[in-house]
């Protein structure tokens, strides 16, 4: 629960909103960090059954999406690999 005193200092009261929040979709939000927006590499992968799958390194591992196109049907997750050893191909493990 978040207490009244709590909220007022966040500036999440009623009708309010955070006066510091930003868009992260702008530049001076990472500027603000002390960093740069991420770059996304996006690899594809070889996959069966008309599927579309894609991944890109992020810390830890690989984030990975898969997609059916003529079905408009996908997901995605993220696959732990610290070392980012995974080529793509099968099961690793």
């Amino acid at each position: 629960m978040i207490t009244r005193e709590l909220a007022h200092a966040g500036g999440i009261m009623r009708g309010q909103s955070n006066p510091k929040k930003q868009d992260p979709n702008s530049e001076a939000y990472w500027r603000e960090r002390g960093t740069t927006r991420p770059n996304l590499v996006w690899q594809q992968l070889t996959s069966s059954n008309n599927l579309e799958a894609y991944r890109t390194r992020v810390p830890g591992g690989w984030f990975v999406v898969v997609h059916q196109g003529h079905r408009d049907f996908g997901g995605s997750f993220f696959y732990p690999d610290p070392t980012h050893r995974w080529d793509g191909n099968g099961v690793f493990g």
